[in-house]
């Protein structure tokens, strides 16, 4: 009698847990590929941002040193407070430069010392008064240069500020300067010092320290 060879087929149990670790591993291998993928265009990119952008520090094209002017004198009288007067006084100016070229900002400070602290409490009071009469007649709020009238003791310092471009036909005395062409005849620190010792003060700049 002839035997017959009889090879047991594989149980469907067999064949699905082998489709399982398959499918498991095959997955594993694309979570695995889309991570390494997503993080190469994530690398690509900054690439491309850094060599797209330039950073700058400082100012194009070379960093520019602001420079300063500081002028003062002990006998001007300073005319948008005609209304008040001491024998003790200081008007100092200050400004800053864009190098040895244009103004950035320039601010004015009057300091007045008086015989008592009363006299200091109707200075300031006349004072605002005037200058705040001065700004409506041009059209300014009281609040223009960011003006301050500070108190101590027996003194009373008044301070305006300006930025450069606020400086025009209207502001120019405020600080001092020429009304007509401001910004044709000043152009540099040199001509703004010029100007101011043309008034009186005695000045000093960064640039000739």
């Amino acid at each position: 009698m002839e035997e017959r060879l009889y090879f047991e087929p594989e149980t469907s149990g067999k064949k699905k847990i082998k489709k399982e670790k398959e499918k498991k591993k095959n997955h594993k291998f694309l979570k695995l590929f889309f991570f390494l993928l997503f993080l190469l265009i994530i690398i690509l990119i900054i690439i491309w941002l850094l060599k797209g952008s330039k950073t700058i520090s400082g100012q194009y094209p070379e960093n520019v040193k602001n420079e300063s002017l500081t002028c003062i004198s002990n006998n001007i009288q300073y005319e948008k407070t005609s209304w008040i007067d001491s024998d003790n006084k200081e008007l100092k100016i200050n400004a800053i430069f864009n190098g040895e070229d244009s103004l950035k900002t320039i601010s004015l400070i009057y300091t007045l010392t008086y015989a008592s602290e009363e006299d200091a409490y109707f200075a300031e009071a006349k004072s605002h008064a005037q200058i705040n009469e001065g700004f409506a007649t041009i059209g300014y709020n009281t609040r223009k240069f960011n003006n301050k009238f500070s108190r101590y003791d027996n003194k009373l310092i008044i301070t305006l500020t300006a930025s450069g471009a606020e400086i025009d036909e209207y502001s120019a005395d405020y600080f001092l300067l020429p009304k007509e062409e401001t910004k044709a005849r000043l152009e540099k620190l040199s001509d703004y010092e010029k100007e101011l010792e043309a008034k009186g003060l005695k000045c000093a700049s960064t640039i000739e320290e």
